[in-house]
């Protein structure tokens, strides 16, 4: 972890003031607000806020030691000393805990903001679900959709041409067939007819 100091941009001799002034304009150059919520930003800032609570604490610890060893040599001075420090350790932890609150807070808009695009978002797909179900099928407007296509259609005709034309010529094979036989018969008849004609005019002779 970086030096406290180094990130807040002090010495480690710097006075209060001078470290209060420094974490104010840090905080107010980084803060996500002033940067479009930018994600680097919303890093240093982070960063900032707890070199500042780290600080604070090593300030106070080191109070609290000076305070000890001052009430060991002197007695009552070092009572406000170790006042002092007690309260330095309390002020950090108020801005630890300032860090904390401002980051669920963040974390909350974030979630807010998710709940409502997916609100968005179901709105929109239970409209579009509903104009569906109100738009007629392409078969009720008269689309072709199903197998009942061009091709089909085609298909079928010609399958049934073959057979119509299958049927015709079995019809036209069984007339000819008897056309031919019928002639035949005809002949014989005639034939059978002229002979008997003969033998008729053979025996009045």
């Amino acid at each position: 972890m970086r030096d406290p100091y180094e990130v807040l941009g002090v010495s480690p001799a710097a006075s209060e003031s001078e470290l209060r002034a420094a974490y104010r304009k840090l905080v107010q150059r980084h803060h996500p607000d002033h940067n479009d919520g930018s994600p680097e930003s919303a890093l240093k800032f982070e960063s900032v806020q707890e070199a500042y609570a780290k600080v604070r604490e090593m300030r106070a610890a080191g109070a609290i030691r000076t305070a000890g060893m001052s009430a060991a040599g002197a007695g009552a001075p070092g009572a406000g000393a170790a006042h002092e420090a007690s309260r330095e350790s309390v002020e950090a932890r108020l801005v630890d805990l300032e860090r904390q609150v401002r980051e669920a807070q963040a974390a909350r808009a974030r979630a807010e903001a998710a709940a409502a695009d997916a609100r968005r978002q179901a709105r929109i797909a239970a409209s579009d679900a509903r104009e569906r179900a109100g738009r007629p099928s392409d078969e009720e407007l008269g689309y072709v959709t199903t197998d009942d296509s061009f091709a089909q259609i085609l298909d079928d005709a010609a399958s049934k041409l073959g057979v119509w034309l299958s049927e015709a010529e079995s019809e036209v094979s069984d007339r000819v067939t008897e056309a031919q036989r019928n002639s035949a018969r005809k002949r014989v008849a005639d034939l059978i007819e002229g002979l008997e004609g003969r033998l008729r005019r053979n025996q009045s002779r």
